[in-house]
């Protein structure tokens, strides 16, 4: 199945079958499940869940689209526009693959407030220094 692509401002109500739509200021990808089960198929864009490729004409969305929460469990990938189907993954298969995401959620966000962290402390010490090397007239009129 070939998909067309839309890129929008805000996602429309009536999400239309074989339409891909892509709304980069809200970082959110939806379209219909590719089964034909009708069920709209939200994969939200972020560093630890989906990207989209975008090559001027086709798009792709990285990694899979798995529905494990659908009845249907549909599991396939965009790529180039078209739909390619996975395999079917068992019950155990999808909950190892939840533990895996959820854990690389938490690194990701651990080491961004680790960073976040050095930062503002990197900014807190440059801060002193400058005060410790400022005059007297200067300390008053920058006091902090």
């Amino acid at each position: 199945m070939k998909l067309k692509h839309q890129f929008v401002g805000f996602i429309p109500d009536d999400i239309q079958e074989g339409v891909i739509y892509i709304s980069l200021e809200y970082k959110s990808v939806i379209h219909k499940c590719a089964c034909g089960c009708g069920r709209e198929v939200n994969t939200p864009l972020h560093p630890t869940g989906w990207k989209l490729l975008y090559d001027g004409e086709t798009i792709s969305l990285k990694p899979s689209v798995g529905n494990w929460s659908f009845d249907c469990k549909s599991h396939y990938w965009i790529t180039k526009s078209e739909i390619k189907w996975s395999s079917e993954w068992s019950d155990e298969v999808i909950h190892e693959a939840r533990k895996n995401e959820e854990s690389e959620r938490r690194e990701y966000y651990r080491n961004k407030d680790s960073l976040k962290f050095k930062e503002e402390t990197k900014i807190q010490v440059v801060s002193q220094a400058e005060t410790k090397n400022r005059g007297w007239v200067q300390k008053i009129f920058f006091w902090k």
